[in-house]
């Protein structure tokens, strides 16, 4: 119930989506409104979460004209858009805490389990959004809670559907093969949990060699291509600072991940001391630790991007570890139900309080608060008015709309756009958008160099319009 509700919360304010957000969510309207289920341009993630979200929108948001043609209203659907990641985000601390209870029969670990997943910052800036994440982490707590259960070919096609997701599965499946290393795997065992994704990895190879651009895996090494297979070694402290930096928001305010952390590692040290942990081979704990030290590592050396996002993939095993830990930390006191309600208020306050103050994951999403009314006022002009855009992209795209009739173009520095401008025979008015915290004073320059009238047309909230007049002969 408390993620239900912290997850509609989040699904229900006003706010506009990020740059990747309205990247995915263009080809999800373009499914939905256009039929476009190939999912063409510069697309390079895997479709499975693209397509959830095309469905939500045809389900929700798409209606037709009195022509026939379909619309879609751009507020609905950034609604349509992300209420499928809410409904995952609400079944993955679903299985997180039958997970918790698969592991260690304890009601108080599974309850644990839920309140660090519900109040989790990361939960809460991506589970109502419109990446394509969480839909990656329910299928990945999907295949752990599986094959945790044993049940490898399901839990193989839980790892091919995370896969479908995003290409990011592929580290995650380290994991699953540590689990069943430990719980001494037959060879039937391999072969049930290697199959599923070998079949599902040849159907996304299909359905990728079907689409008229470029493969989503040329496009995803274009976009993250790194000069290098190793970071320099000098910056691997720095890369590792700067990760467990924001992995400390991953089970709420900094302060108290760090003490929950704390407490987990000495509850662990205690009973290994005392003989109470059980022998290696048939362990599933050491493999979650192992994983979640690999993985941190792994991005310190090696050039992976640091984006918040990508902290995601620990977030199952990091909740069932810190879960099972405070649910024995209870037990060493006296009063061992006090102290479990204790714990349950700290974190569920913890979250309440990360809620309210605001948290710094995933981005500020006050930076494109706005653009839906400045895309009303640029709709507003003449059919096939040419706008220059140098810097919002696939922002004002999507807030434009899918039938759009107006002529945008995009310049990467000021000379090309006063060098465009003038090739171009257009004899009305044209506009330069921009946001007001970008500089663009040497843009302005080049045009008015060039002999165009400069004229401000639209300042509201964070961007501003600029009326472009053509030289006179």
């Amino acid at each position: 119930m408390l993620t239900s509700f912290a997850q509609f919360h989040q699904l229900t304010r006003d706010l506009r989506f990020l740059p990747d957000e309205a990247f995915f969510m263009t080809f999800a309207r373009g499914a939905a409104v256009k039929g476009d289920w190939l999912l063409s341009g510069p697309l390079d993630k895997p479709p499975l979460s693209i397509y959830f979200s095309a469905l939500s929108m045809v389900a929700v948001a798409v209606s037709a004209d009195e022509d026939g043609v379909l619309r879609l209203d751009a507020g609905l659907g950034e609604f349509a858009g992300r209420l499928p990641n809410v409904y995952l985000a609400i079944l993955s601390t679903a299985l997180l805490m039958r997970l918790a209870w698969q592991m260690h029969r304890d009601r108080w670990a599974a309850l644990f389990a839920g309140a660090l997943a519900a109040t989790s910052p990361y939960m809460l800036a991506f589970g109502a959004s419109g990446l394509t994440d969480m839909s990656l982490l329910f299928w990945a707590a999907a295949a752990l809670y599986l094959a945790r259960a044993g049940r490898w070919g399901l839990a193989g096609l839980a790892l091919g559907l995370a896969f479908w997701s995003k290409q990011q599965a592929a580290l995650f499946a380290p994991l699953i093969v540590m689990i069943l290393l430990a719980r001494g795997g037959r060879r039937q065992d391999w072969l049930r949990l290697g199959l599923p994704p070998i079949i599902l990895g040849a159907a996304l190879l299909i359905w990728d060699s079907a689409r008229p651009e470029a493969s989503i895996f040329a496009q995803a090494a274009a976009n993250n291509a790194p000069d290098a297979w190793l970071a320099e070694p000098a910056l691997w402290l720095r890369r590792l600072v700067d990760w467990l930096g924001r992995g400390l928001w991953l089970l709420g305010p900094p302060l108290l991940t760090g003490v929950l952390l704390l407490g987990a590692a000495f509850v662990s040290a205690r009973r290994w001391r005392r003989g109470t942990t059980r022998k290696w081979s048939f362990a599933v704990e050491p493999a979650l630790l192992l994983y979640i030290i690999g993985y941190l590592g792994a991005h310190a050396v090696l050039p992976f991007n640091h984006y918040d996002r990508y902290l995601l993939l620990i977030l199952p095993p990091l909740i069932i570890l810190v879960a099972a830990q405070l649910a024995r930390a209870c037990m060493l006191g006296a009063r061992g139900q006090g102290l479990r309600l204790g714990m349950a208020a700290l974190i569920v306050a913890g979250g309440l309080w990360s809620w309210h103050a605001g948290w710094n994951v995933g981005g500020d999403r006050s930076v494109f608060d706005g653009i839906d009314a400045l895309a009303d006022h640029l709709n507003s002009k003449p059919v096939a008015t040419v706008i220059y855009d140098p810097w919002l992209g696939w922002e004002l795209g999507y807030y434009l709309g899918p039938w759009h009739d107006k002529r945008k173009a995009h310049y990467p520095t000021a000379a090309a756009l006063a060098a465009g401008a003038l090739a171009l025979d257009e004899k009305g008015d044209r506009y330069l958008v921009a946001p007001v915290d970008q500089p663009h004073d040497d843009w302005l320059a080049a045009l008015d160099a060039a002999g165009f009238g400069v004229a401000l047309d639209y300042s509201r909230d964070r961007f501003v319009v600029y009326r472009l007049s053509v030289p006179r002969d």
